[in-house]
């Protein structure tokens, strides 16, 4: 786990996805506390089917952008490092402001929002639907609906003012 985080965070902005896969049958709240010991960012199931047989834990494979297999063996190798560096390697991330990543369709960039409590969150907003905001959070990609008047005033009036409302 500790080197996938690593690569997570080391190359997530280029593009790498990473979907980690629990296969001995552990409890959801043990996986939880894996999850949360090692701080990791990226989506891990309970179980996994896939078109490679998988022989001995931990086990990586990784896929190119074109849907073929070119990594086929342990996440702490330094060719597993390499291959995902090399298929990396000619990604371009576009960015419209130093604010965040933007990504098609987004209706308001990744930013910092507050809610009415102040808590903060760094999001897109992929849509805005009626009385809620949905959002795209930057720490694992989960799409989140969020009733507007929940925000912080000055998020409102951001919101209204994408909208035409102000």
């Amino acid at each position: 786990m500790p080197h996938l985080v690593e690569m997570d965070k080391k190359y997530s902005s280029k593009g790498l996805k990473i979907i980690a896969a629990e296969v001995q049958g552990s409890s959801k709240q043990a996986i939880g506390k894996i999850i949360e010991e090692n701080n990791a960012a990226f989506t891990v199931t309970k179980g996994a089917q896939g078109p490679v047989s998988i022989a001995g834990i931990p086990h990586a494979v990784a896929f190119g952008a074109d849907g073929k297999l070119i990594f086929k063996g342990h996440p702490a190798s330094e060719e597993f490092k390499d291959v995902v560096k090399k298929a990396l390697k000619d990604v371009e991330v576009v960015k419209e402001n130093p604010g965040g990543l933007a990504a098609l369709g987004d209706a308001i960039e990744q930013r910092t929002w507050t809610n009415s409590e102040g808590v903060k969150m760094v999001a897109a907003v992929t849509k805005i639907d009626g009385d809620k905001v949905i959002f795209r959070l930057q720490k694992n990609g989960k799409i989140v609906p969020y009733p507007i008047s929940k925000l912080s005033e000055e998020d409102q009036k951001l919101i209204k003012k994408k909208i035409g409302d102000e």
